[in-house]
């Protein structure tokens, strides 16, 4: 966060702060001094309650950042996703080099955790996942080490995280539900973080001895509380919510919540997400037959 000092500085100067008048109630003024030149690091709190007083949002103060351009990042990965759509394999591997030599020349590590979420997208396009240990491990220690996870770093953890093991994605995922607590009032963070959470369960419903963390993280949904109109999310927390009965044990009732969201998705013509639940239920209840 330290690189964030020299923007703030900025904006406070064409507002007319002096480093006294922000500093004030907040922290001291030599702590903010030295913030500003980029010599000390401050925590989250203190960060948004100077942003606060400044009247700026995080989205706004991260347009400043970025030299008010349009993140690239977040081009990034609507270019990906456009082409992962389309089966666009030379446009996904056309962006993985840019990215790779972007990497190199700058040595920023945003650029080689992108080709990591494009390696993903064409290992499932050419029906050959791979995961290298050493990929996995830079991308987990990038997003562990970030003070504040943005919509960016949200975005690159939910097209990740199933290259990692079950214990990298609880960490992860505890993560990225605390870190983004002051962005959840935006709408596009609130749904990926919803999203990473329903791709966290299930993922690790699959394995029985995560039920107690499982129990947490559907706590955490119904703590962000899905909004009405977004049935296709409050559907499959249902459907997952009837995994998690069968994994406990109680297989006769998880079966009939779960049937109950397979019905659902099957009324709403979500073909796609129809096959793909009845199978992972399939795999489920033949595991629990072993």
């Amino acid at each position: 966060m330290k690189d964030y000092g020299r923007t703030i500085r900025k904006i406070r100067e064409e507002k007319g702060y002096t480093i006294q008048q922000l500093s004030e109630g907040i922290l001291s003024t030599s702590f903010l001094s030295k913030f500003e030149r980029g010599n000390s690091d401050i925590t989250v709190s203190y960060f948004f309650k100077i942003l606060e007083k400044l009247s700026l949002s995080y989205d706004e103060f991260l347009f400043v950042h970025n030299d008010f351009n349009l993140d690239n990042f977040e081009v990034f990965f609507d270019k990906a996703d456009q082409a992962y759509v389309s089966r666009d394999l030379s446009q996904l591997q056309n962006l993985k080099e840019i990215h790779l030599e972007k990497w190199r020349t700058t040595n920023i590590a945003a650029y080689r955790c992108n080709t990591l979420a494009l390696d993903v997208l064409i290992s499932i396009l050419k029906d050959e996942f791979v995961s290298e240990k050493e990929a996995v491990a830079f991308l987990f220690d990038y997003l562990f080490k970030v003070e504040v996870w943005g919509y960016y770093e949200l975005r690159l953890y939910s097209a990740t995280m199933f290259l990692m093991q079950p214990e990298m994605v609880l960490t992860l995922s505890e993560t990225a539900y605390t870190k983004s607590i002051y962005l959840r009032k935006l709408s596009k963070v609130n749904q990926i973080i919803i999203y990473i959470l329903l791709n966290t369960l299930t993922y690790l419903l699959r394995h029985k001895k995560y039920l107690s963390e499982c129990k947490v993280f559907i706590g955490y949904l119904d703590e962000i509380s899905i909004p009405e109109k977004d049935l296709l999310s409050r559907n499959h927390l249902l459907y997952l919510q009837g995994i998690y009965e069968i994994q406990k044990g109680n297989q006769e009732k998880g079966i009939e919540v779960v049937q109950k969201a397979i019905s659902m998705f099957r009324e709403l013509g979500s073909t796609g997400l129809l096959i793909e639940r009845e199978n992972y239920l399939k795999i489920i209840l033949k595991n629990n037959e072993r």
